[in-house]
């Protein structure tokens, strides 16, 4: 289904097919927006290794990397120049001993040294990355990261790439629930909308299980000869 097909469909379902419109134009495209989006997060994100999303610069000098503000979660970064893995460490454990070089234990630390990048800090802000070292060199690193969807539905014909199609009817309870939380004496049904609410919640729970199994690769069993 399109934008479209889901807009025309939602309103089949709260019965506002006839001009003018209980909730307008401008409400069920904030809706559908808001229940594409609360999909991807309730279900941990759509994981992505291709997308331009997935590309951090690295510049010589600047200790700090812009991440896409689509990124929920980094899972691995690597360098594109060697292919050398970067470290990703959350900024609670800067200080702390991560390791030994010739024997001896050493910590991470922000400071101005300059040299090759082997680990990024996170989670000191919002969309940003803070480099060990301060980049010497130019690079790239690639990341696989699990990310909100990188589009905004805006006409009829858009469809909904990060979200695949046998999810979208769910998407409706999610649309009905903001719906009927609408503050209008004809539109405003509390009781409608917890139950929509609790129809939503309870599909990204089963899609999100379902979504994890897939990740995993069967395994096969050998087993020996009587």
């Amino acid at each position: 289904m399109n934008a479209g097909e889901i807009i025309d469909t939602f309103r089949e379902d709260v019965v506002d097919v006839a001009l003018p419109y209980l909730w307008s134009r401008n409400e069920a495209w904030r809706y559908l927006n808001d229940a594409y989006r609360m999909f991807v997060r309730l279900t941990g994100g759509i994981q992505d290794f291709t997308s331009a999303a997935t590309e951090v610069e690295i510049v010589a000098g600047d200790p700090i990397g812009a991440l896409d503000p689509s990124i929920l979660r980094i899972l691995s970064a690597q360098k594109r120049s060697d292919n050398g893995g970067i470290q990703l460490v959350n900024y609670t454990d800067l200080g702390k001993t991560v390791g030994t070089d010739y024997g001896r234990p050493y910590s991470l630390l922000l400071d101005s040294r300059t040299g090759d990048v082997h680990s990024g800090v996170i989670g000191m802000e919002r969309n940003k990355i803070r480099w060990i070292n301060v980049p010497a060199a130019d690079d790239t690193v690639d990341l696989i990261i699990r990310r909100l969807p990188l589009n905004t539905l805006v006409n009829d014909t858009d469809e909904l790439t990060d979200v695949d199609e046998e999810h979208h009817l769910a998407l409706l309870h999610w649309m009905e629930y903001r719906a009927y939380m609408k503050q209008d004496s004809d539109a405003f049904d509390k009781m409608k909308s917890d139950a929509c609410k609790a129809l939503f919640e309870g599909y990204c729970r089963f899609a999100t299980s379902e979504i994890e199994r897939y990740k995993h690769k069967a395994r096969s069993v050998a087993y020996g000869g009587i």
